[in-house]
C-alpha cells in the first residue's frame, strides 16, 4: 500500500454522523439507504451492509463517515459519503465513537 503524507490525510473530512433514516433499497441484494445527520446538514449514504445490519437497528447509531467523498450513484440513488467499517471472516463492523458525540464532530 502506498504511503500518504499528513497533508493527504488532512484532505479527508471524517465526521460523526447520527443515523436518522434507514431503509432497504428495493430490488437490491444488499444495499441500505441511510440518512445521517452531521450537524449542519443531512447526507444520504448508500451502503452494501444489509447482510449485516437491519434498517431498524441502524436508527440512532453514531457512525464515522467520509464527508467529502465525491457523490456516486448506486441503483439510481446518489450516495453523498461513505461509512467507515472493518471486515473480517465474521463479517462487517461499522466504526463509531465509544461515547456519544455531537453530530458533525470532526475526526482528527
Amino acid at each position: 500500500m502506498e504511503e500518504i503524507t499528513i497533508d493527504d490525510f488532512h484532505r479527508i473530512d471524517l465526521r460523526v454522523g447520527k443515523v436518522i433514516e434507514c431503509e432497504k433499497v428495493e430490488k437490491s441484494r444488499s444495499l441500505l439507504k441511510i440518512v445521517v445527520d452531521i450537524g449542519d446538514e443531512k447526507k444520504q449514504i448508500i451502503s452494501s451492509i444489509s447482510d449485516y445490519y437491519k434498517p431498524e437497528d441502524m436508527l440512532g447509531k453514531q457512525l464515522i463517515i467520509v464527508n467529502n467523498l465525491k457523490p456516486a450513484k448506486f441503483m439510481g440513488l446518489e450516495s453523498q459519503g461513505m461509512l467507515l467499517a472493518v471486515e473480517d471472516n465474521n463479517g462487517v463492523s461499522l466504526l463509531h465513537p465509544d461515547r456519544d458525540m455531537e453530530s458533525g464532530t470532526k475526526v482528527h
